[in-house]
């Protein structure tokens, strides 16, 4: 335990080392990163950490979110092993978000790749905590993406979510839901009518309401463009 500790604060040390204040200023006004608890580091230079550690390593990512430190904790979840991940540990993560940007770097690396990833994000929508739900709705992005084998039923069944959801006021969680219908409307030919049917029921269900009817346009404007419609055209 001691060497998984000190192996920990060694990478703190470089992680801090690679930071700047400029950046971290950068990281708030550009982007809107909480850095509360950042240091300023690129996530750039987070991947450059990352390929050089033995990969996947549950017990490192476990001290390296225990440092509560941001860049050590988007770190973490490209470290932690899925398969070892349990559901108490799941739990306590997704409660300690506090930034879209670890957020959806534990989605990403992390929450999409567990044992039923769709079931965990089903429950995560449901719960009315805001990262909590963004995380449910970013980890069914990360299931959406055309590479991914996640059935064409299994995300048809996640629109209702995204109807009652694309109302949410917290910009945090409607970016993530406005994301989801995209992503599922791109990951092929098939999905498609079924997202612009979504958004359009999102507008008829939403006559006065701009974050929902935001929601749906702006994924109608990309799904209808003629940039996404030769991509499709592409994929099975």
């Amino acid at each position: 335990m001691h060497n998984i500790q000190q192996h920990a604060d060694d990478i703190l040390a470089q992680i801090k080392k690679l930071s700047s204040p400029r950046f971290k200023t950068q990281m708030a006004t550009r982007f809107g990163i909480n850095t509360v608890f950042a240091v300023g580091t690129p996530v750039t230079q987070l991947r450059l950490l990352a390929k050089h550690l033995s990969r996947p390593d549950q017990p490192l990512a476990d001290a390296l979110w225990q440092t509560g430190v941001h860049e050590a904790r988007i770190l973490a979840a490209m470290v932690a092993d899925p398969a070892r991940m349990t559901r108490t540990q799941l739990n306590t993560w997704v409660k300690d978000l506090n930034s879209w940007d670890i957020c959806d770097a534990c989605c990403t690396h992390l929450f999409s790749k567990v044992k039923n990833p769709l079931q965990l994000a089903e429950r995560w929508i449901k719960n009315e905590d805001e990262f909590t739900r963004r995380a449910g709705f970013a980890t069914l992005c990360a299931l959406s993406v055309p590479r991914a084998k996640t059935s064409d039923e299994a995300l048809c069944h996640f629109l209702p979510l995204i109807k009652i959801h694309a109302s949410d006021p917290r910009p945090m969680v409607h970016k993530a839901v406005n994301w989801a219908l995209r992503n599922i409307g791109k990951k092929n030919p098939r999905l498609t009518p079924h997202a612009i049917n979504c958004a359009n029921d999102i507008l008829d269900l939403y006559e006065e309401n701009k974050t929902a009817r935001w929601v749906a346009r702006n994924a109608l404007w990309e799904l209808r463009s003629p940039k996404i419609q030769r991509l499709l055209a592409t994929r099975n």
